[in-house]
């Protein structure tokens, strides 16, 4: 007996309507910043949608950005950038940001319409570093 109500649950669940995606018709930008006091690498990403041939996909957006009050050959600022995104984002328009060396470091789902993006870091006495972004909830 208590198989069937699992499975009739198990039913019942899959048979519900996954969360709708957000996908907006304008983009939404937003501004990232390095405050570390070395170069960072990392990638925001969206959340997955399935692709007109059935398979599952993300959008990545990658960025490098320099020390704090660095600028590029122009006189532009390489220590801050600005993105845009579409969607589909996580839940409350969230995007996954990934901060990264060889490996992922560091990685968070953050609101995209709450402010400028922070990426913090410190380098750590014994060597290395710690990197890390103030994402907003």
């Amino acid at each position: 007996m208590k198989t069937w109500i699992f499975i009739a649950a198990v039913l019942i669940i899959s048979a519900l309507p996954a969360q709708a995606q957000e996908i907006v018709q304008e983009p939404l930008c937003f501004a990232l910043r390095n405050e570390a006091p070395y170069k960072v690498y990392g990638n925001f990403v969206t959340d997955y949608y399935v692709t007109p041939d059935g398979t599952r996909a993300r959008h990545r957006s990658n960025f490098r950005l320099d020390e704090p009050d660095s600028v590029d050959k122009e006189g532009y600022p390489s220590d801050r950038a600005e993105f845009c995104s579409y969607g589909p984002f996580y839940p409350d328009r969230k995007l996954e940001i990934v901060l990264r060396t060889l490996v992922p470091i560091f990685n968070c789902k953050t609101r995209i319409d709450q402010g400028e993006i922070v990426i913090k870091g410190k380098r750590k006495p014994e060597g290395g570093t710690d990197t890390w972004a103030e994402c907003f909830e």
